[in-house]
Parts: structure tokens; C-alpha cells; sequence
């Protein structure tokens, strides 16, 4: 069964049997059997359908499904032989006079239709009994008013007398009951039933709500003709009762003969609803195989009360899913829509703070949940984070978001989940913002073939400045990126790591860059462990090319996880290689680490302190290493590099650590020569780090004593 467009897509209810995703056929077949009845010979031949002359209510809330329903009640009774149905709906009119015009022609109009012998006959009587209205107003009025109008028919006669007259035959003397009964006796000659569906009585405004209700008790009230008024119940028991619902219900009682509730919509319709309008939307959803998804669904079945709840979700996620498709798991963009149609304060304040969500924010909100992690203090919840209105919605968004769950699965970790930063920004954007890079471009350059085209791919996005954005796209679809490939990616990134010239004279990006690359290498193994076997054919493909860059960082942290440096000797969870491969690279590498102390490279070329740190953290950086790094430490262009790499904006270093690595006093004594030679770097780049890096020989926090007493040029100025 599916939907057609235009009812899945828009906000409207279904005019087909064919579009009836919740068969609610032997509904509507239960409502023709309680409005019309049949008269049958012995044979079984239809001799008449009589009206039962019931005034049926379906009920039930907003968006329910009452419309569609009326409308397959209207192609059912229409299509049957005898049954006259008119619908009238009050929404399209306004005031007593237009609703008293708009009843009499509905039902004039449907009368007209009948292929009855008798239906010119009908239609004649029905507009006596009009005309009869319009003639005896007073009688008219009388009546209503008698039927909870409390004066108001009488007081707005005039208003609509005059409009109405001139729509209607008057007779000559009958009264309107005369001519009631004289249309009953048509009715009744006809073997025709009337039926009058009345659709969306809860929209109108209170006073047009009660006019209904009087129309419907006093002037429709016409043997012959059976009634069904759909209706949400608790709107119109406050408008009847004007506030009071006690009245009201009363009231309606009297009006109502027996209400019918349209059955709320269980967990299986949902899903019907679901993937019926999914399809017609011509998106898609593929079957659920991972537990969040799974779970988002049932979260979204125990949400979902009424079509138009579905209705509203497909049509938001009809809107978003294409623009981001690829990039995100669809389930949870089904899930963000759900947010964004249901609760858009919620919706706006995720816009308005993406990292409160992240499970990937920026470094100062790592910064932050670390704090809170070392000082014991409880996580940041979800009320904190997004509002005490949550609510209900407090489970569905912490499947979105893990870092609000207790736990997190591996699955949490998937790249295409929305609690990444860079998704939610997709989605936010509907599609990748200007600086981040689509997925079929990584894929583009992931498949490329040979060292060459690699290696120049990487570059132009070097200099176009989208390195970085490169990687942190392909961060996240690197389990799914072919591990072949592998070897001939990370040797060719890494080319690109080590500078081409001496010495750091600004902001270097690539130590950034590496960073990223460190990370996600490590990631790889480490958050899902069906990935670990790829990490040692990458070291080994780097190590092969040289890199001093890559493998150091990765190896370092391993030495960590591992338990294989001087700060600690216990394993930590998550380490990507085991211990055995990680002690076997440790003897491999530390030598061709040395070499590059010794010969220069650590200090000239290289962006970071990987190499250098991995020897320390092993305790195996010697007299001669540390003599000889010394000596390499003169001049203002070693000293500045030496500041940017151990000390740039936002990083520190304590005296002990510097003096390990070289003579501190005499770096010290090296810097203060250079503060009043003239021959201090003048950009603000070196000289806050050679700032930072002067504090530290003197076991001083820069940060905590900015003022420089030397008078070094620029530095003095800061």
C-alpha cells in the first residue's frame, strides 16, 4: 500500500481507498451500517435505503485522521445506489448567515445530484422549507434560540436576513414546520438516504462552533436525513461551553446521539504510516540494522499520536534528507526532523551551541568536560544543555547525542551520526558550508591510483587552504574508505608534513595537520576494533618513506596506552597497537630518532616535538642528545623555531622539562642577548612564544608573568 505525492507530501488527508495505509475500510463500512439502512424484499432485492436519522460524532484529537476517514465515508455512500451525501464543511464560512446558506446549498446540491425519480421533487420541498425559514424568522429564530442560542438568533437575524431571501423560493403561507414535514414525506417517498458529513467543526471559532450545533439540533433536525459530525471533543465542549466544559459537555450531549472515537494509531500503523510516506516522498530509508537506528524508530512510535504528527516528520525530512544524503545516517535525520517539526526552541538552541551536543566539539569544550571529569564534578546535562523542556523528547535525544547517554557503544562512534559537529552543521546548512569538503571528493582522491596524482592532489589542497578540512571529512569516513589505499595515502600526507625550507618564521598549519592525522590514525584502531589491522601496514608504509612526523606522534601515544614510558607502566584502555607491537616499533624507531636530533632535522624541518618527546618519554635522551640539541639552539631563528614548537599560543613548559632536553640556564642566557641585540623577531607570532620560552628558563609561567623587563624591541612593547 502506498501513499499518493500530494497526500504523503502535504499536509492533507487522503481522498482513496488505494491511499489508505491503515485499512480503514471496515471503519468506514462500520459508519455507512450506523447512518443508512436497508429495506430488502424476501428475495433480497433493495427496495429502499432509509437514513437511520442519527447524529453520529467521530472524535477524536487534531490530525487524527477524521478528514480522511469523512473522505472515504464520502466515496463509499456516493458510490452506493440510493444514498444521497452531502458534506458540508463550517470552515469555509463565517458567521450564522454564510454557515445557514452554505448548509441548505451542500445539501441542496447534493440532492440534485440523486438519480432518484423523486429528486426534483425533493430538491422543491427543501427549498419551501428554506424559503419557510427566511419567511417566518421569527419562527426560525424562535426555535434556535430554544435550542441553546440564548437570544442571539434573534439578535443577529437582520444581519443575514436579507442575503438569504434572495437565495430562496418563499411559499405562500406554510410555516417551517409544515414544510419540514412535507420535505420528511419527500425524503421518505424517494427510498433515497441522506447523509450530511460534517468535517472540521473544531476549527471554527467558539461562536460559529455553537451555530453549527444549534443549525444542525433545530433546523437540520429533518427525519430522513442522518448526521456525522466530525469533531475533536475537548475544543468543542469549550466553545459550546463558552470555558465551561462542564456545559459544554452537556450540551454537546443533546446534540450528539453517540459519539464514535477514531482509534488512536498504534505502533504497527506508525510504521505503515512511515514507510508509505517515506516512499511517496521518493527518499529513502533503508531497513534498520544498527541499534540506534532500530531504537530511534521506537522512540519516534511511542512520540507519533496522529498521521499528521507523520506527516509533518516526512515533509521535514523529505527536505533535509536529500540535501545531506550520504553524509549523514538517515534514521538520525529522521530523528533530528522529528526535533526540528516538534520542538523548534529545542531545535534552535542545538543552532545556537553545537558543541553542548558534540560528541567531537571544539578544544575548549574538551577542555571543559575533561575539567569536570578531573574534578569529579557531574557531566553537563541534558536540561543544562538544551532547556528544562526536554521533556518527553529526553530519550529520543540522547540516542541522537551520546555524550548525553551513561555509556556510549561502539556504534555511538559511527562517522555519519549526528553528533558529530560537522554533521549537525550539515544539516544545519542543509548540505556542506563553504569550508567543508563533500564526501565524494575525499572518495575522489581516496581512489586515486598512483604515488603521483596523490601526492598532487594533497598538495593543491594544501595551498588552496583545505588541507585540514580535507582530513577532518575524511576522519570521519575513514572506516568506510577502502583499506587498500591505505599505503599509498598516509606516505604522501606525510611528504607534505615536513617543511621544504629551514626554520619556522609564522604560524605553521602543518603542525595542526598533523595533529589531525595523528588523531584519526589512532582512532581507527581505537573506536572500532575491526579497523585495528590497519594501522601497522600504515606505520610500516611511513616508516619506509622516512617520516619523522606521523609515525613519532602515533608511537607516542601507543607508548602511552601501552604503559612503555617512564610516567607509567600500566596498560590503558583503547590502545590501538598491543603492547608487543608497540615495544617492537619503540626499537625500530627511537635510533632513526636519534639521528634526526643529532643531524638537525627534529629542530629544522620537522612541525612538531614527536620524535623528540618519544626519546625523552623512554628515558633514553642522553647527555650527548641533550649537548647536542644545545648547540644547535643559537640564534634567533633556532631559538623562535624551538619556541614555536615546544611553546606556541595556548601550550606551556616547565623549567625541569627544558633542562632535560638542553641546558635551560644557558637558553635563557642565549634569549636575553637576543632581547637587547637588536636581532628579536618583530611578528607577534615568535615573539610571544620566545616570551613564553624565556618565562619557562626562568621556572616562570608566562602566563602568569607577562611583563619583560629587558627591553627586547617588540617583546617589551607586549
Amino acid at each position: 500500500m502506498t501513499l499518493s505525492f500530494d497526500a504523503a507530501l502535504q499536509d492533507r488527508p487522503i481522498e482513496r481507498e488505494a491511499d489508505d495505509a491503515l485499512d480503514r475500510m471496515p471503519f468506514v463500512d462500520s459508519l455507512v451500517r450506523a447512518l443508512v439502512r436497508d429495506e430488502r424484499a424476501e428475495d433480497g432485492t433493495l427496495l429502499a435505503r432509509r437514513s437511520r436519522g442519527y447524529v453520529v460524532g467521530l472524535t477524536g484529537e487534531w490530525g487524527l485522521g477524521k478528514s480522511s476517514v469523512l473522505n472515504l465515508l464520502n466515496t463509499k455512500l456516493g458510490s452506493m445506489d440510493r444514498v444521497t451525501v452531502a458534506l458540508f464543511n463550517p470552515w469555509l464560512f463565517s458567521g450564522r448567515d454564510e454557515l445557514l446558506r452554505g448548509f441548505f446549498s451542500a445539501l441542496r446540491d447534493a440532492m440534485g445530484r440523486s438519480k432518484a425519480e423523486q429528486a426534483k421533487d425533493t430538491v422543491a420541498a427543501l427549498d419551501r422549507y428554506w424559503g419557510a425559514i427566511d419567511l417566518f424568522a421569527h419562527t426560525t429564530t424562535a426555535i434556535i434560540d430554544g435550542h441553546g442560542g440564548s437570544g442571539v438568533a434573534t439578535a443577529t437575524w437582520r444581519k443575514w436576513k436579507t442575503p438569504v431571501r434572495e437565495a430562496i423560493k418563499k411559499p405562500a403561507l406554510a410555516s417551517p414546520q409544515e414544510e419540514r414535514r412535507e420535505l420528511e414525506k419527500k425524503l421518505k417517498a424517494s427510498n433515497t438516504a441522506v447523509v450530511v458529513l460534517i468535517d472540521e467543526l473544531d476549527r471554527v471559532e467558539d461562536e460559529d462552533v455553537r451555530a453549527v450545533a444549534q443549525l444542525v439540533k433545530a433546523i437540520g433536525d429533518i427525519k430522513g436525513i442522518s448526521y456525522l459530525v466530525a469533531y475533536d471533543p475537548k475544543r468543542v465542549t469549550q466553545a459550546l461551553g463558552n470555558g465551561d466544559v462542564n456545559r459544554g459537555s452537556a450540551y454537546l450531549e443533546k446534540i450528539i446521539q453517540y459519539p464514535i472515537p477514531l482509534r488512536p494509531l498504534f505502533g504497527s500503523d506508525i510504521e505503515l504510516l512511515l514507510q508509505a510516506a517515506v516512499a511517496s516522498n521518493d527518499v529513502s530509508l533503508a531497513a534498520a540494522d544498527f541499534e540506534h537506528e532500530k531504537v530511534i524508530i521506537r522512540e519516534l512510535i511511542r512520540l507519533i499520536d496522529t498521521p499528521r504528527d507523520i506527516k509533518r516528520l516526512v515533509g521535514a525530512f523529505a527536505i533535509l534528507e536529500p540535501a545531506i544524503r550520504g553524509e549523514i545516517c538517515p534514521y538520525d535525520v529522521l530523528g533530528y526532523a522529528w526535533i526540528a517539526t516538534k520542538a523548534p526552541n529545542i531545535r534552535a538552541k542545538i543552532a545556537d551551541d553545537l558543541d553542548a551536543v558534540a560528541d567531537d566539539p571544539s578544544e575548549d569544550t574538551m577542555i571543559q568536560r575533561l575539567s569536570r571529569r578531573m574534578n569529579k564534578t557531574n557531566p553537563q546535562t541534558l536540561s543544562e544543555a538544551l532547556g528544562e523542556d526536554v521533556g518527553e523528547l529526553e530519550p529520543l535525544l540522547k540516542i541522537l547525542f551520546p555524550t548525553f547517554a551513561t555509556s556510549h557503544a561502539n556504534e555511538s562512534d559511527h562517522t555519519n551520526r549526528i553528533g558529530r559537529r560537522r554533521n549537525l552543521i550539515r544539516l544545519l546548512y542543509l548540505g556542506n558550508p563553504p569550508d567543508m569538503v563533500p564526501r565524494n571528493e575525499i572518495e575522489r582522491i581516496w581512489t586515486l591510483s598512483s604515488e603521483t596524482e596523490m601526492a598532487a592532489a594533497l598538495l593543491d589542497l594544501k595551498k588552496e587552504g583545505r588541507l585540514r578540512a580535507f582530513l577532518d571529512r575524511a576522519d570521519d569516513l575513514l572506516p568506510s574508505l577502502k583499506s587498500e589505499q591505505d599505503t599509498l595515502f598516509w606516505p604522501a600526507l606525510a611528504q607534505l608534513l615536513t617543511r621544504t625550507s629551514d626554520w619556522i618564521s609564522g604560524p605553521d598549519e602543518l603542525r595542526a595537520i598533523a595533529e589531525d592525522a595523528t588523531a584519526s590514525l589512532v582512532r581507527l584502531g581505537a573506536r572500532d576494533r575491526r579497523q585495528t589491522h590497519r594501522l601497522a601496514p600504515i606505520m610500516d608504509a611511513l616508516i619506509a618513506t622516512g617520516d619523522l612526523v606521523l609515525v613519532p606522534s602515533v608511537l607516542r601515544k601507543q607508548m602511552f596506552a601501552n604503559g612503555l614510558t617512564r610516567h607509567s607502566s600500566s596498560e590503558r584502555a583503547g590502545g590501538a597497537l598491543n603492547k608487543t607491537e608497540t615495544e617492537s616499533y619503540v626499537e625500530r624507531e627511537l635510533p632513526r630518532y636519534r639521528a634526526a636530533v643529532v643531524d638537525g632535522t627534529a629542530l629544522r624541518r620537522l612541525p612538531n616535538c614527536e620524535a623528540i618527546f618519544a626519546i625523552a618519554n623512554r628515558e633514553e635522551w642522553d647527555s650527548d642528545l641533550r649537548s647536542a640539541f644545545t648547540q644547535q639552539l643559537q640564534g634567533p631563528e633556532a631559538l623562535s623555531t624551538l619556541a614555536a614548537l615546544l611553546v606556541p599560543p595556548g601550550y606551556g613548559v616547565d623549567k625541569s622539562t627544558l633542562d632535560e632536553l638542553s641546558d635551560a640556564d644557558v637558553i635563557g642566557e642565549r634569549l636575553s642577548r637576543l632581547a637587547t641585540s637588536g636581532e628579536w623577531p618583530q611578528d607577534d607570532y615568535r615573539d610571544g612564544c620566545l616570551r613564553r620560552l624565556r618565562a619557562a628558563t626562568r621556572g616562570q609561567s608566562f602566563f602568569d608573568n607577562e611583563s619583560d623587563d629587558d627591553g627586547a624591541g617588540h617583546a617589551a612593547a607586549g
